[in-house]
């Protein structure tokens, strides 16, 4: 059975559509001045930016510089500890300042002391250095990775360096070998007088006449360059551990003497346990005598002849011989001598306070081992030191002691711990202030004699003499 099928027919119904308004057209004002506000600070940036990545890879290139440096700097000087090497350079003189040898010596020192700090440190410093250029850490993983490729490549790669640096060398020589036949033959020229007058355009008659003028109005001079020893004899400033002729290094680094002081010029003799026949130190300016000269820094002694300095140990002498020497003050104090001779003396003051003691004669031998004699003449030294200093701790002995003729002036003139067998002052002129109320020649208590001849000593208003 079919079942019926209806259509039914829905009836279309029109909306009307709504009405269509436009809205007013217009513009946006445009402000030029942000546009051009906005161009300048965009050119200003583009200026600005590269110089300002320039500066900060200027700033890590120079702080990775001086930590690497610095780094393996304190590191090297840690492990191979340079004295050696200190000694050779110092001291290290700079516009502002000097440093000296005890204050490298005082650095190492300190390195040495916190050896493992220091070395921990230094590798700290260099691996900081080359942190800071780690700007990936995939590049980072990239440069290890290719480190086994380049380390197999290493050979033809410094073949390859090697033979770039072959060809550049062989071009160098063969350049230098042409300007050197140039240079061959200008020399030629020029040592042949002859030649080089024929080479200005004079004729050979003219060339004669000008050399035959030369050779009889010339005048000669020869040059020549004398480079003397340090040595006592020839007046050299230094530390003299005596008999030695010449000055002792090790004394002088121990003392850090020219190391630390490189414009003194100390005349020094330390005594040891050898004894000296002769010591003679005669016709020398000491102390400000001569123009420019100074007394060494934090030193008031022109002249110190002396026994170890708060030690037992004396000097022994068995004549002292102290004449026409000047001096600012002279002092004489802790002495035992047999004989003591002052006479015809003037001075600006003295008080001789005469003393008497038991000390016998004294002569001093010294066999096969005794040595012969140190003396230097004509010299300018800026102090005169002579004591028992550190080589020996017992008496060091000189048979005889001779100071003649020495000016001395801007500082005392000192004799003290010694035993003398025969002690003379003479000819001696001491003085600086004209008053005769200050005694610049002072022979102490302290100072003792078996025998005293002390005559026509007068006193004279003196000052010290000029700087010459």
């Amino acid at each position: 059975m079919k079942i019926p099928r209806f259509k039914i027919n829905i009836p279309k119904i029109s909306v009307p559509s709504m009405p269509k308004f436009r809205l007013p057209a217009f513009k946006l004002p445009k402000f030029k001045w942000w546009i051009r506000f906005k161009r300048s600070i965009k050119a200003a940036l583009d200026f600005i930016v590269p110089y300002a990545i320039g500066l900060g890879n200027g700033i890590l290139y120079t702080l990775t510089f001086l930590t690497v440096i610095s780094g393996t700097f304190i590191l090297t000087i840690t492990l191979i500890n340079p004295e050696n090497l200190i000694w050779s350079i110092a001291p290290l003189q700079t516009p502002v300042y000097i440093v000296t040898y005890s204050s490298l010596m005082g650095y190492l020192a300190y390195f040495q002391e916190y050896y493992w700090e220091s070395v921990g440190i230094s590798l700290g410093s260099i691996l900081f250095g080359y942190i800071i250029w780690i700007r990936s850490l995939k590049a980072l993983y990239e440069g290890v990775k290719a480190t086994p490729r380049a380390i197999l490549y290493s050979p033809i790669t410094f073949y390859n360096g090697l033979k770039n640096f072959r060809d550049w060398l062989f071009a160098k020589i063969e350049y230098l070998n042409g300007e050197s036949e140039k240079w061959r033959r200008f020399f030629t020229v020029m040592k042949s007088p002859y030649s080089l007058l024929r080479s200005l355009g004079l004729n050979p008659q003219m060339a004669i006449a000008v050399l035959g003028i030369g050779s009889t109005t010339a005048v000669g001079v020869g040059v020549a360059e004398i480079v003397e020893v340090r040595s006592f004899e020839n007046g050299s400033a230094g530390i003299y551990a005596a008999p030695s002729e010449y000055p002792d290094e090790e004394l002088e680094k121990e003392m850090a003497w020219r190391k630390d002081n490189p414009s003194d010029n100390t005349l020094r003799i330390v005594m040891g346990n050898t004894s000296v026949e002769l010591i003679s130190i005669t016709d020398v300016s000491v102390g400000t005598a001569y123009i420019g000269s100074a007394l060494p820094s934090g030193k008031t002694e022109a002249i110190l002849i002396e026994g170890k300095s708060g030690q037992d140990a004396r000097l022994e002498i068995g004549e002292l011989i102290f004449e026409r020497n000047t001096c600012k003050t002279l002092t004489l104090s802790d002495i035992n001598a047999h004989k003591i001779v002052i006479e015809n003396n003037i001075s600006d003051g003295h008080s001789i306070a005469q003393t008497i003691g038991t000390q016998r004669d004294l002569r001093i031998s010294g066999g096969n081992t005794m040595a012969k004699k140190l003396t230097t003449s004509a010299g300018t030294y800026d102090r005169i030191w002579l004591d028992t200093g550190v080589l020996t701790s017992t008496n060091a002995k000189i048979n005889k002691l001779n100071l003649s003729n020495i000016v001395s002036t801007g500082g005392s003139c000192i004799l003290r711990k010694a035993n003398i067998g025969l002690l003379t002052i003479r000819f001696n002129s001491t003085g600086y202030d004209q008053n005769f109320a200050t005694k610049e020649f002072t022979v102490a208590s302290s100072t003792v004699a078996s025998i005293w001849e002390v005559n026509n000593n007068t006193e004279v208003l003196l000052t010290e003499p000029t700087a010459q």
